[in-house]
């Protein structure tokens, strides 16, 4: 039986639960015989006796160091030696009970299973089957080594025969059945395998097409509200570094949009400047050039609250925030019809929130189109991808307000407020 486990476990697994039933069941066969022995001993007062209970003795001692830690040596001193102590047990067993005349009997028996037993438990089927004949040999031998010392008649038992013949029987039931359940198993292993394929590959499919969606879209707002004749520098640059960052690494693409945004970091303030871009991570994170992307384009965008945390966050999922607000902004310089709009952050002990508001047109009551991908894939699917969730509120004569709300590790510290930007990207 595979018990539920891999295949590559559940060999051992069953090998070692073999072996161990195997050596409990030695130790209670010469547990039997001692208890047997000792039984006529104290009522026979026969010093013979007590030289048969004695001679069980080295073969307890080894069964006792064969459960602690099997090994190949161990094994085989075990045969030997319980071979030795079975003809010594069968001598005095004889030489001390006159009536025992042949050795059909339960109590020579005993030891003889106990040999059989402990000797069949191999790492394999066919292992296991040699070891178990070997030892029931062994045993056999002595016994009618001691049959003829003692002038007795050698009559095999049903009792050790039996034991022999049922252990044999089960190790070539497991030998023959295991190949049939390793198939089984690879097989399921290989399902769960191609299940955990088609997740993964449609997890980048969608993230590959939001990026796609992303990049396409802002870029043709951006383009149809600039003048005609050629792009502004820092536009083209962006447009440049977008369109490289599908295909490029996740390092390459921060690289690229660090590029893209150099006039962007250029205006972030005198201190700013004086330290360097990477001074305070806020300016070159994926929401700060998102925002910057949407004033190029002519939107004027506030932003306030807590951008100490957003920093903080997790840089998957600071990636996933940015580009989420990039496509709330391309709504509503596309959709909305207002000029303004409001950034706002706030954290609590475990989450962090975004809120994109803008006073334009809104969506009907009955919520936006489904052909809206900006919003089910750039950000519904891709917040969710990082375990957070959208809410959004709108009405078609007050406004639309997207609130992305994303958790914070626990060693993300809250509550530092940095000073809200001006339209120009200047700290107030």
């Amino acid at each position: 039986m595979s018990l539920g486990l891999p295949s590559h476990l559940a060999r051992p697994a069953n090998s070692r639960s073999l072996a161990t039933a195997a050596r409990w069941a030695g130790l209670v066969c010469l547990a039997a015989a001692a208890v047997n022995v000792a039984t006529s001993s104290v009522s026979g007062n026969n010093l013979t006796s007590w030289v048969s209970l004695l001679a069980l003795v080295p073969m307890v001692a080894l069964l006792v160091v064969l459960a602690r830690g099997r090994t190949v040596g161990l094994t085989i001193a075990y045969l030997v030696v319980g071979a030795a102590c079975t003809y010594f047990y069968v001598v005095a067993l004889f030489t001390s009970t006159p009536a025992y005349r042949d050795t059909n009997l339960f109590v020579v028996a005993l030891p003889v299973v106990a040999m059989t037993l402990v000797g069949g438990t191999g790492t394999g089927a066919l292992a296991g089957i040699l070891w178990a004949t070997l030892g029931f040999a062994l045993a056999e031998a002595a016994v009618i080594f001691g049959a003829t010392t003692t002038g007795r008649t050698y009559v095999p038992d049903a009792i050790s025969l039996g034991a022999y013949l049922l252990l044999v029987g089960i190790l070539a039931f497991d030998g023959l059945t295991r190949g049939t359940r390793s198939r089984a198993q690879t097989a399921l292993h290989r399902a769960v395998r191609d299940a955990r394929l088609v997740d993964l590959r449609r997890e980048l499919l969608a993230a590959a097409t939001a990026d796609l969606h992303d990049t396409v879209l802002s870029e043709l707002v951006a383009v149809a509200g600039s003048r005609p004749g050629p792009l502004d520098d820092r536009l083209g640059r962006r447009i440049e570094a977008d369109l490289r960052g599908l295909s490029a690494e996740p390092a390459t693409v921060r690289d690229q949009e660090r590029t893209a945004s150099e006039g962007t970091a250029g205006i972030a303030g005198t201190a700013a400047e004086a330290a360097g871009p990477s001074a305070d991570p806020w300016y070159d994170s994926e929401l700060h050039r998102a925002i910057e992307a949407a004033r190029d384009e002519g939107l004027t965008v506030d932003i306030s609250g807590d951008r100490g945390s957003f920093v903080r966050l997790d840089e998957e999922v600071r990636r996933a925030v940015g580009l989420a607000v990039r496509q709330c902004l391309v709504n509503v310089i596309r959709h909305s019809g207002s000029p303004t709009a409001e950034v706002a952050l706030s954290a609590d002990a475990g989450s962090l929130s975004v809120m994109v508001v803008d006073g334009g047109s809104g969506f009907p009551a009955g919520g936006p189109a489904a052909d809206r991908l900006g919003l089910r894939q750039s950000v519904e699917d891709r917040i969710a991808r990082v375990g957070g969730s959208v809410d959004i509120y709108s009405a078609a004569d007050v406004g639309t307000t997207v609130i992305l709300t994303v958790p914070t590790t626990p060693s993300t510290p809250t509550g530092q407020t940095l000073p809200p930007e001006t339209p120009g990207g200047h700290a107030r």
